[in-house]
């Protein structure tokens, strides 16, 4: 905002101090010409340090003097909109008391109330650019071409995402299939705080939004960190979140990307215990496949017959960890015992039980392909039991 800054630099030269201005989450925004070695060294450790000192204290003035680490005395001056709410800080350094106040008698009127109102103006229109942005943001992902190719067109024209070789779409749900609406409505809160990490932690860009559905979309001009992604979603406050991750595409081919996403978010959220919080499509593997079936509607019935015959009694339905961690193993009975922390003998004894109540032999390969893939539907469709640490 140049007016904002031009109001900024008018006051500290009618001052002669040098000025900063910081928003309601003490990060700077605006600053006037600091020229000595000293003023600019202040002013390179007040941008890298002032959001994380906490909101200041303040006097029935509206100012107080404190003292930083490395910078010295400052004055900060609370400067509030049109509703008496704070908008933000004006600091000054280094501070000079007189007998006026902090501030003095030349401040406390027209100037920091033009201030303020540029700080109210600033928040209004960062507001209605994130939910223009969120609105572009879910046309980008949408089935209609004329939407994907219009929205397209009003980032880029407008300056509100970057140009860029390739983008990434990400999924956001709740982390469960069948989540209650309070875990719904930490999607937004998920979207939103990933979004104000990379706005506050770096000069990168990112756009996203709720879909109706309920699941989040966010949109990255370049590859997305599933680690650092991850982090953001396991705050409390947000868990148990969860995201997919799509492949790279052009602008044009984002929605086959958050497509794949999609899958990747799905197949997460139904197997969380085989899958990080935040999982590329790419490293979903057969889940990410399986995923795209209309898993809701499969039935017991509708499994592979020995699989079936296992699930419909009683005994090996509870020992079809047991199988899935033999196959798993590709056969090794010692690595199977010592996952599931039981004797080899016992091992043994279930595949045997297991195979004679399936009906099949376990050492043939199309065998074990049939029963590995059909457990797998089986726990993705929420037939087994989540697994345990170990099996008893």
């Amino acid at each position: 905002m140049p007016e904002l800054h031009d109001a900024i630099q008018d006051l500290s030269e009618a001052m002669g101090r040098r000025l900063v201005v910081l928003d309601r989450a003490m990060r700077v925004i605006a600053y006037s010409i600091h020229e000595s070695p000293q003023d600019r060294l202040s002013l390179s450790l007040i941008l890298a340090h002032s959001d994380s000192w906490e909101a200041p204290a303040m006097t029935n003035q509206g100012s107080a003097v404190h003292d930083l680490e490395g910078i010295g005395s400052v004055v900060m001056h609370r400067l509030l909109g049109a509703d008496r709410h704070i908008v933000g800080h004006l600091l000054l350094t280094p501070a000079e008391c007189t007998a006026a106040g902090p501030l003095g008698d030349f401040v406390t009127g027209h100037s920091l109330d033009r201030i303020s109102r540029l700080l109210e103006s600033r928040d209004a229109g960062l507001r209605a650019l994130l939910d223009r942005s969120g609105s572009l943001a879910l046309d980008l992902v949408s089935h209609e071409d004329e939407r994907r190719e219009s929205a397209a067109a009003t980032l880029l024209g407008e300056g509100i995402f970057g140009a860029s070789e390739h983008y990434c779409a990400v999924a956001v749900g709740p982390g469960a299939v069948d989540a209650d609406a309070a875990a719904k409505g930490r999607v937004e809160q998920a979207v939103g705080q990933t979004i104000r990490f990379v706005n506050d932690t770096s000069t990168a860009s990112v756009i996203g939004g709720v879909a109706e559905e309920g699941n989040g979309v966010l949109i990255f001009p370049r590859p997305v960190v599933a680690p650092r992604l991850a982090r953001i979603l396991t705050r409390p406050q947000l868990a148990p979140a969860r995201a997919g991750i799509g492949p790279l595409a052009p602008l044009d081919g984002l929605h086959f990307s958050y497509r794949r996403a999609g899958w990747a978010l799905r197949a997460t959220s139904l197997a969380p215990a085989d899958h990080p919080v935040a999982v590329h499509w790419a490293d979903t593997g057969a889940d990410g496949i399986l995923a795209t079936l209309p898993l809701d509607g499969l039935a017991v019935a509708d499994l592979p017959s020995p699989v079936r015959r296992i699930l419909q009694e009683r005994k090996t339905r509870h020992w079809a960890k047991t199988l899935e961690a033999f196959l798993e193993n590709a056969g090794d009975i010692q690595a199977t015992a010592q996952v599931l922390n039981v004797h080899r003998s016992t091992i043994y004894y279930r595949l045997e039980r297991l195979t004679e109540v399936a009906g099949v032999d376990l050492r043939l390969g199309t065998v074990q392909r049939d029963l590995h893939l059909g457990l797998r539907l089986a726990r993705l469709a929420g037939f087994l039991e989540p697994p345990a640490s170990a099996e008893q």
